[in-house]
């Protein structure tokens, strides 16, 4: 068959290095365009629903109707579209090779709007991530486009997005690298640098080439300053942990309740925002008008210590509750007010003289969000684009390492990759994404024979007499929940506990792999294991996708490393007593 007998996808699957360049550009366009459509609709949404003058039961009624209506979207058409956005774009980057619905954009574009738009204290950058991502991977799909070109354009889109979003490109293109990819050494530098600048020539050709932010000139006064900074770092760190901290918990009470109240519980936040609403409308939505007076010095100090814990508390309580809409701009509000509070006392009882308040609250922006988005480069640029002075640097860069420190101390897991483990999502860390010559997918065995829970004790013992392992996985369908030790097994046969089901001696708790974790790991987790390690899903730890166990993984050493000096090294550092002397579960 010659090339022109072959179907239009197949053509252009030949020429997709040359055609990736131009969908670069077209993507960039389309996603920028949709960032911008996202903030008008919010806007228009915020100003149709609340008019001029709000009433206070409009502010109790508007959000709590909205919420029910969008609780509904969310939970019949667009389950994917809750919360910020960046989490999900990760997770499809990682695990499904850049695959996002074309349904789930569209449904985050809504329900955000709608969301944010009603008074929820969320903002728009994480959704137009999600969005422009999802816009990439149905074009890169549509144009049978190889996985692994699709995968590329999500960071690519994303950075886009952002960059349309936030009007700050180069942030924009480290954002994606730091946070989408997880690598500042990608391969896709020039791809979303590319991105970025012609995404924000369409937001500015759009809204006019106006900064989100009417930023004063600011200057180191006093070298003592970098004293204050240094301690403004420490609050910033404080403000990301209770912001953390408080969003993970809250949202796990959620999360515990029956799912039929899934349908509810955005109007249940919706409630409550209204009657913050009432006392603090300075929290509604993105809130970045707010955060222009405290960097104009136009706010008092007692405004800004309320509005931050208020801003906490409302973002925590609409985000927890499962709203669409993204921490990106909260986490800025939080610093500005945190920041612009720090600069005021500084600026009345220090003896020394010192910078305006409005500079303190920049800095402030960026500590909150190093801690929170744990991001600290993508902080430090995101702070120059906008006041475009390298003076600000040095005490910003000192200020967010201090609160990315106490946050990541505090708070091992970053913040957007606990709500991903929150929903059992679990992304594979710099480790298992570098080269290795095995992983576990390479050493388990593929499938497994997993025992119903609710079989007897010696009904199991019959079923593995004739097995050599020491220890044995409890499910059904593939879906595991539980392990049970032979000896605990015997125990209870001896004790006259025959009869009783087998997730009555069972336990949880046990330690596990995924399939692309390496050797070294394979041999140490088995190592502290009761003899079998279930290989899992990064999807859903209860998915099994295989087993390793000592016989299995001796039996792969014999055959497969005797030329391998990494192999060698390895095998020689955990005998087989070693792996085979297991704790009893």
């Amino acid at each position: 068959m010659s090339s022109f007998e072959l179907p239009l996808w197949a053509r252009l699957r030949v020429r997709e290095n040359q055609i990736f360049l131009l969908l670069t550009i077209l993507i960039s366009v389309l996603a920028g365009l949709a960032a911008v459509l996202f903030t008008l609709a919010i806007k228009g949404t915020t100003r149709v629903l609340f008019g001029t003058s709000p009433t206070a039961a409009r502010y109790i009624l508007v959000p709590t109707v909205v919420s029910f209506f969008t609780g509904f979207l969310l939970k019949r058409f667009f389950p994917d579209a809750r919360g910020s956005g960046v989490p999900q774009t990760e997770a499809a980057y990682h695990l499904q090779q850049g695959v996002i619905p074309g349904r789930t954009a569209f449904g985050k574009f809504v329900t955000g709007a709608l969301c944010i738009g009603c008074g929820h204290s969320m903002g728009r950058e994480g959704p137009s991530v999600q969005v422009g991502a999802g816009i990439a991977s149905s074009i890169g799909r549509w144009f049978h486009l190889s996985p692994a070109r699709v995968q590329s354009l999500v960071p690519v889109a994303s950075a886009a997005a952002l960059s349309a979003a936030f009007n700050t490109p180069v942030a924009a293109v480290l954002f994606a690298l730091e946070e989408i990819v997880g690598d500042m050494n990608a391969a896709l530098i020039g791809s979303t640098v590319l991105a970025s600048v012609t995404a924000v020539v369409v937001e500015r050709s759009i809204l006019g080439n106006n900064p989100i932010f009417h930023v004063p000139a600011y200057q180191l006064v006093h070298p003592a300053e970098l004293i204050v900074y240094a301690a403004l770092g420490i609050l910033g760190g404080i403000v990301s942990l209770a912001f953390s901290k408080g969003l993970l918990r809250l949202r796990a009470f959620f999360l515990r309740l029956p799912k039929w109240s899934t349908l509810f519980q955005p109007a249940i936040g919706g409630v409550i925002i209204g009657i913050i609403l009432i006392f603090f409308p300075q929290v509604l939505g993105v809130g970045y008008e707010y955060v222009d007076q405290a960097l104009n010095n136009e706010l008092l100090l007692k405004t800004m210590i309320v509005l931050c814990g208020m801003k906490l508390v409302a973002t925590i309580i609409s985000y927890a509750s499962g709203n669409a809409g993204g921490i990106f701009s909260p986490s800025l509000y939080l610093g500005a007010m945190a920041g612009g509070a720090v600069g005021i006392v500084v600026h009345r009882f220090a003896p020394f003289p010192v910078a305006n308040s409005g500079a303190y609250a920049l800095v402030g922006m960026g500590t909150t969000f190093a801690g929170i988005i744990r991001a600290p480069m993508t902080s430090v640029f995101m702070i120059f684009e906008l006041t475009q002075d390298y003076q600000i640097v040095v005490p910003l860069m000192i200020a967010n390492m201090i609160s990315f420190a106490i946050s990541k101390r505090f708070q091992p897991v970053a913040l957007y990759h606990a709500l991903l483990h929150q929903d059992h999502v679990y992304l594979p860390d710099l480790r298992t994404r570098m080269p290795a010559i095995w992983r576990a997918r390479d050493i388990m065995l593929p499938s497994t024979a997993l025992i119903p829970p609710d079989t007897t004790i010696a009904e199991a013992c019959k079923i593995v007499a004739s097995q050599d392992e020491s220890a044995f996985m409890l499910g059904r369908d593939g879906l595991s929940s539980g392990i049970v030790t032979r000896a605990r097994m015997e125990e209870a046969m001896r004790t006259g506990l025959a009869s009783a089901p087998l997730y009555r001696i069972s336990t949880d708790d046990y330690l596990y792999l995924y399939p692309d974790q390496p050797l070294d790991l394979v041999i140490e987790r088995l190592g502290r294991s009761p003899g079998v390690l279930p290989v899992v899903s990064r999807r859903d730890i209860h998915l099994v996708e295989g087993v390793i166990t000592s016989q299995r993984l001796f039996q792969f050493l014999q055959t497969n490393l005797k030329d391998s000096t990494v192999a060698t090294e390895a095998v020689t550092t955990t005998s087989e007593q070693d792996i085979r002397e297991k704790p009893a579960a």
